[in-house]
């Protein structure tokens, strides 16, 4: 069989996301500052764009601000001022840590439960690796 064959089956017997090629576009959080509070318009539209769950990524911005928040509705409400660049970087770090695949760099994982152990699992690549638990 030649080369161009065998790549053709190889091609065939991968997933759809691998061979996709689709940009994908980094979410950015839009808030606003009112009084003593921030508050992230669209965070559970971002949530969901990365395929996580709002509570994880919830945890993660808690821990990284040093703040307390809750969810009303469709956004959150963090306690005191956070500028919206300083919450889109942290929303990079989760992005890097948590969405991203280290191997093929595509946003199609999931986080998974393993013996009590957070590991990513990639969609595309079938990457599997573990990481900090929130």
């Amino acid at each position: 069989m030649d080369y161009e064959k065998l790549l053709q089956r190889a091609r065939k017997n991968l997933p759809a996301t691998a061979v996709e090629e689709r940009r994908f576009e980094l979410p950015k959080f839009e808030s606003f500052i009112e009084g003593a509070k921030t508050i992230i318009k669209n965070f559970i539209e971002v949530a969901k764009n990365l395929g996580r769950d709002p509570a994880h990524l919830l945890k993660f911005l808690q821990a990284e601000t040093g703040t307390f928040g809750e969810i009303e509705d469709q956004r959150l409400v963090l306690k005191g001022p956070k500028k919206v660049e300083v919450l889109n970087e942290k929303l990079d770090l989760y992005i890097k840590e948590f969405v991203l695949c280290k191997e093929c760099k595509k946003p199609d994982t999931e986080i998974r439960k393993v013996e009590h152990i957070d590991q990513v699992k990639c969609k595309a690549c079938g990457a599997k690796y573990t990481v900090r638990k929130l």
